[in-house]
Parts: structure tokens; sequence; C-alpha cells
């Protein structure tokens, strides 16, 4: 469909971490997402299920490499590169910059700048004239407005699809041109992870089983998230939500191919307010709005039954790795109208290459071994953590994604809220239309500039 802005498949196998993601929760403030798990960790449902066989064993298909490959660069003329990060290096990223410096001989600088502060950074440095190499980016919250204020520079002359799979850099593209190295292992899906025993006590037919059908529709997780919101000790207040906070409403129309404005893959934007997909999606906020979703509370929400769905980045968001309780969890892409296989937004992670960095094949050949680092990683989690159905099935899921975008500079935010207050789509579509139109067609005449 027109409105699709990433549908490609995964040339490995999937896309995403055990981390939380970032951006604005519907029912609480923006917050800071933690950096991502560098270890695996095991799960102590896995091979509990009846559905579940033996631990997955991911084998990723390697492209044959084409062009530019940082496995061919032996020597480098200037093998010191400097890289902002959000966060101190993790072990992962940590281990991929003793390898360059021991190959190369060179020193990685790391200059922690922050939540969020790397575009500030950037900017700090070009006036001052001391430009770092690589900045570590969320692509919701950074892009593709950092390349549109040209403070990054295309990859595509040091792009290695043998670490960076097709699906994950695609995101980052802005007029046909790559900015961000990343790959399945750095990127996370937002999906609806839920307890599996709770659904096996009540005699309801569990998300899973609807996902395979073809029948995980508005209509069914709407019926479950107002069914499992309930008072459970007879105080009169509510006590269980069926869904957990942090969820992100967009998510589910953009799942739905839903979007009031949408990428064309051009960087250019268009107006979708008033296709089916998008009405579907007003009409499932609607009845979204009339359910109580205010589940309190600072974490832990799925494990100690304070709610029975969550929808995070990650398979496993929303779970501890140390928990203790003997419930099952599972993992379903986010609904959608009819039940089709949603298209997953992803929180889209990466490393930019800073636009006039001094050692631009420096940063690439350190930013493809942090990619390679964090693949290696991510096999040893999901071997140890899924069962092959599950990793068959999270495949499946990461088949069709999309970046999770936020913000675009100069066009509204609208439909939403008055959809959740029940407002006819037809009438919001009515309202906002034109406005959207005239915002979009300024920002696409901005880019020209």
């Amino acid at each position: 469909m027109k409105k699709r802005l990433i549908s490609v498949l995964l040339a490995a196998v999937m896309c995403t971490s055990l981390l939380a993601g970032c951006g604005k929760g519907s029912e609480d403030p923006e917050s800071t997402p933690t950096p991502a798990p560098t270890s695996a960790t095991p799960d102590p449902n896995k091979g509990q299920n009846d559905n579940q066989g033996n631990s997955g064993e991911v084998t990723p298909s390697v492209p044959e490499v084409q062009g530019w490959s940082y496995q061919n660069v032996d020597k480098l003329d200037n093998p010191n590169v400097t890289i902002a990060l959000y966060w101190a290096a993790d072990e992962v990223v940590q281990s991929a910059i003793d390898a360059f410096e021991a190959k190369y001989g060179g020193k990685v600088t790391v200059n922690v700048v922050g939540w969020n502060k790397g575009a500030a950074a950037i900017q700090e440095s070009m006036a001052t004239g001391d430009l770092f190499d690589l900045v570590y980016t969320e692509g919701n919250a950074r892009f593709p407005g950092d390349a549109v204020d040209q403070l990054y520079a295309p990859i595509d002359d040091y792009l290695d699809y043998s670490v960076c799979d097709q699906a994950s850099a695609d995101a980052f593209l802005f007029k046909g041109e790559h900015y961000v190295y990343t790959n399945y292992a750095i990127t996370s899906p937002y999906l609806i992870i839920y307890n599996k025993t709770i659904f096996a006590e009540e005699g309801l037919k569990e998300p899973v089983d609807l996902y395979n059908d073809g029948e995980w529709t508005y209509a069914k997780f709407l019926e479950y998230m107002a069914y499992f919101t309930r008072d459970t000790d007879g105080d009169g207040e509510i006590d269980q939500w069926g869904l957990g906070p942090r969820f992100k409403r967009q998510n589910f129309g953009w799942a739905n191919d839903g979007m009031p404005v949408y990428e064309v893959g051009d960087g250019t934007l268009a107006v979708g307010i008033d296709t089916p997909e998008c009405m579907q999606w007003y009409e499932f906020l609607s009845g979204f709005g009339q359910i109580n979703t205010k589940c309190p509370g600072d974490g832990g929400w799925l494990e100690t039954r304070q709610c029975v769905m969550y929808s995070e980045a990650g398979p496993s968001a929303g779970l501890s790795a140390d928990r203790t309780t003997t419930d099952e969890f599972d993992f379903v892409p986010l609904p959608t109208y009819d039940g089709r296989q949603a298209t997953t937004p992803v929180w889209d992670n990466g490393y930019a290459l800073v636009n006039g960095a001094p050692n631009p094949e420096g940063a690439a050949v350190l930013a493809s071994m942090i990619c390679k680092a964090k693949l290696d990683n991510y096999t040893t989690q999901l071997e140890s953590q899924y069962s092959k159905e599950q990793i068959d099935r999270y495949m499946s899921i990461m088949e069709k994604t999309m970046p999770q975008r936020r913000k675009y500079a100069g066009v509204s935010d609208v439909g939403e809220g008055d959809a959740l207050n029940g407002t006819p789509a037809q009438t919001i579509i009515e309202t906002y239309k034109s406005q959207l139109e005239a915002e979009v067609a300024a920002y696409n005449e901005a880019l020209k500039k």
C-alpha cells in the first residue's frame, strides 16, 4: 500500500533487544529508556509450553558483500576515531572498541553526551571546529530531522551489508541515501507481551493462537482489554488492567497502515488521514478511550499480574531477567482491523556519520565492528531465551516493519485525541484534512531549499 513506509523482508532473522523503548507513552510523561542489555539471560519459561520445542537456533544468512566492507580494511591511514554516545559504552560496544584499537593501533575517544543530546553535541563541535566522527542516534527522535539539517553525512560509500541488514538500514533512508549504521540486533519492535497463564486460567483463546488463525483483530484486543480491567478483590477499585502503561496509541495505527501523515521514501510526506486504514484506527481509538488504562506503578506490571497485556519495544519488554513468578509469558505483533499481518513499528537506533567527520573510513570501520558485535551477542540472547517456534514467529513478524517516527517540523499531530473522545472518523477528516495538506506541502517545499 502507498502508505507503508518501510516494508521489507529481513535478510537475516529479526530485529530487537529486550529493552524498553522510548518516546512519549500514552498515559505517562516522556521517559528515558535504559541501555540495551548486553548479555544473555536464560528465560525460565523456555521450553515449558506445549507449543515450544527445543531452544531455537539463530543462523543468520550473511549476504555476499559487494562494494566496501570493513573486513577488507587491513590498515587505516588515521586509526583514531571519536564517538558520541548517550550512555557510557556497554560491554558489547566496548568489546568492539577494544578490537578496533587492537587491530589498527589507534585510539577511540568516547564522549558521553546524554540522552538525545547528540545533535546539540554535533552543532557545538561544528561551531568550535573540533568535530567528532560518529554519534549514536534514535530514529524516532532525530530522523529525518538531523539529516535535513545536514548534521549527518550519507554512508553508502562505507556501508557493509554483511553487518547492516537492508530492512534496518532502510529505516534511515533520506532522498535515496542511507545515514545510519544499524541492524536487527540494535533496533527494537513494538509488540504485545502478555501473561499466558492468566489467559489459560480464564479459558480464553490466547493472543498467539488468535494471531496464528488470523483473528488478532482490533475488536478482539479491545474485548480483552475491557475484560481484564477489573476489581479483583471486591474493594470497589480497579486493581488489574487489560493493558499496562507505556503503550503508544499511534503504534496501533501504524500497525494497521493507518497514518494521518506518512513518509513516501524520499524524505517528503503525504497525507493519509482519509484512508480506510486510518479511519479504522480512529474507530479503534474511540473504543480504546472507553476503557480504563490508568495503571499505576513504576514497573513489574506483568509479573505482579497488575496488567495482563503490555506494549513496548522488544519481545520481553516489561519483564525482568530475575523474575521469580511461575507465570508464563509470550508475545505477538500489534493487532490490526481485520487480523492481517501487522506492519510492525520499530524503535530504530544506530550510529550516524557526522557531516564533515575527520575520519569517515575509520568511523565506518568502527561502526561496522560495533554492528557485528551486537549481532553476535544478540544471536546468543535469542538462542538462550526463545524456542524455535517463537523465533520463527518473530521472523514472520519482522517481515513487515516501519520506523516509528514521532514528529515532523511544522506538521500537526491531530485526530488521536478527538477519536479517543468519540469524535466520528469522518468528522476528524473534515476537520483536519485541509490543515494537514497545507502543512505537509510547506514541509515538502522546505526540503527543497
